[in-house]
């Protein structure tokens, strides 16, 4: 084979239909996981009903996936960022915009509306990584590995916020941080929407009562926000 004709097959082969054939296999193989693992359990789940649910052999899951675990990482992260596409959650626009927004009462809004948006997309997901973060050593380390993320992300935040004004005397960027986390971590949100009972709009009003209370009820120099 020529270098020519060579070229043309390689062209051929990386082709947009290629490419999107390949991604709607991965999309049906995550999705059917993603419903096994919510109706049955992390550790209950096995490849094979995978591949059964998505219609696909076992081989095509293990060209996609080299393991159970990648399949958990996948629907957990997709859940996160609410697409497939190759884009951390810090990253998105919701998460800059937020970071960005120097108004107080905007930015505390924009926070408690994003947040409670993202916990209604991956709460149940977030569910299964603990529990399987309970029996597998792998999985254990995913979940930490994403509370680390979290944290990160907190930081942010929290750094955005002392920017803003909105700490209270007193405070600094680790309480601020230390606040953040735990109140706008999966744990709280499942504590409220299933122990508590709280519908999602109930969330979203109390995080946003929360974050206005705790950020802007005394400005940095023990003054009402103006």
């Amino acid at each position: 084979m020529s270098a020519t004709s060579e070229e043309g097959a390689r062209r051929a082969y990386r082709s947009p239909q290629r490419e999107a054939a390949a991604r709607d296999t991965r999309r049906r193989i995550r999705e059917a996981a993603r419903r096994l693992f919510l109706a049955d359990g992390y550790a209950a789940t096995s490849v094979r009903a995978v591949a059964r649910e998505a219609g696909v052999a076992e081989k095509t899951v293990y060209l996609q996936y080299d393991a159970k675990l990648a399949l958990l990482k996948d629907v957990v992260e997709t859940a996160i960022v609410g697409d497939d596409d190759a884009v951390a959650a810090a990253d998105r626009e919701w998460f800059r915009a937020v970071v960005a927004e120097p108004d107080p009462t905007r930015k505390l809004a924009l926070l408690a509306d994003a947040t409670a948006a993202l916990h209604e997309r991956t709460g149940s997901v977030f569910a299964i990584a603990r529990g399987a973060a309970s029996v597998d050593p792998d999985a254990a380390a995913l979940w930490s590995f994403g509370k680390q993320g979290h944290r990160a992300d907190m930081s942010r935040l929290a750094e955005s916020c002392a920017r803003d004004g909105l700490l209270p005397e007193g405070r600094d960027v680790d309480w601020a941080l230390s606040v953040l986390y735990v109140t706008l971590g999966p744990e709280t949100w499942h504590l409220l929407r299933h122990e508590l009972g709280q519908d999602a709009d109930g969330y979203r009003d109390w995080l946003g009562a929360t974050l206005t209370e705790t950020f802007t009820t005394t400005g940095p120099r023990g003054q009402a926000p103006g």
